[in-house]
């Protein structure tokens, strides 16, 4: 089962560490990231409802990156964030590494001096 807010849940629970953070604390940043101006129907309610409905569920799931740490507290599994890490530690190596696209001369591009 995926969750729309599944993104932020593990960008939340990630940047608050082990000792993970309250269902209404989560759901509290989620609809400060999601709320606007111009959208009037995000509610509060509903999102603290799906996401503790939605970490509860996960957090019963050995697979699962969310384990409980207390009554409505939740975070991140240690080794899950460490795989993280190591994926997005690899993914930035390998852009690091990825040579410059060069620029092949058009015969057609006319370029005009500014100054």
């Amino acid at each position: 089962m995926n969750n729309i807010y599944h993104r932020d849940i593990i960008e939340i629970l990630l940047e608050c560490g082990r000792e993970g953070l309250r269902i209404k604390n989560i759901a509290r940043r989620i609809y400060n990231r999601h709320i606007d101006f111009f959208v009037a129907d995000v509610d509060y309610s509903e999102i603290r409802n799906n996401v503790g409905r939605y970490l509860w569920e996960q957090s019963r799931r050995i697979e699962s990156p969310f384990h409980r740490t207390r009554y409505g507290t939740y975070a991140i599994k240690a080794d899950f964030a460490i795989q993280l890490d190591l994926f997005l530690d690899n993914a930035i190596r390998a852009e690091v590494h990825k040579e410059p696209a060069k620029l092949m001369p058009n015969v057609h591009h006319i370029q005009l001096e500014l100054f």
